[in-house]
């Protein structure tokens, strides 16, 4: 594994387990062995390696939803696309969690990535004929960035499982609704 990538690795896994305003790039550069003008010869400054993190989540959610005929499956390969990378609100969360009221442009970051999940969604339900894309992307992203709050925080919770309910329970109040527009 190359440098760039390892370093993108170790981010994100302190980024999961740490918040982002425990990760240090100190404490990267140690962990893989290299000095913090390594991490700058690649990225410059932390908040350039969440954002290469945000924007790799936001692709892989956008795809997720492209190449699946059920909705079922397509959203929840949509919500299961930020499970081995970042989920943007809990991002959101530990990058205000910091002093002096946290890093408000990481959160700004993270906040984007989550309009630009929205954005995704809103097209998606705009191009099956729904009414009102917007209200439908805003109660799914609810119920997936839900799920992984609830899943990082209560014991006994699991992430799979509560993605699978939310996104069936979803997609059958559409069902009951009856046919978009």
């Amino acid at each position: 594994m190359d440098t760039k990538t390892a370093l993108l690795e170790a981010a994100r896994q302190s980024f999961l387990e740490r918040g982002y305003a425990a990760t240090s790039l100190e404490t990267l550069a140690a962990g893989l062995g290299l000095t913090k003008a390594a991490i700058y010869h690649h990225y410059a400054s932390k908040r350039a390696l969440l954002e290469a993190l945000l924007e790799e989540s936001s692709r892989a959610a956008e795809q997720a939803l492209e190449g699946h005929a059920d909705m079922e499956q397509a959203l929840l390969a949509f919500a299961d696309a930020y499970r081995e990378r970042l989920e943007p609100l809990t991002i959101v969360m530990t990058a205000l969690s910091g002093r002096r009221g946290g890093d408000q442009e990481a959160a700004g970051l993270a906040s984007r990535a989550m309009q630009r999940g929205m954005l995704a969604l809103n097209r998606y339900f705009a191009e099956r004929g729904y009414s009102k894309p917007a209200e439908l992307s805003a109660t799914l992203s609810s119920i997936v960035h839900g799920a992984y709050m609830l899943a990082k925080h209560l014991p006994g919770l699991e992430l799979q499982p509560l993605l699978r309910r939310g996104v069936s329970v979803f997609v059958r109040g559409l069902s009951a609704e009856g046919t978009p527009r």
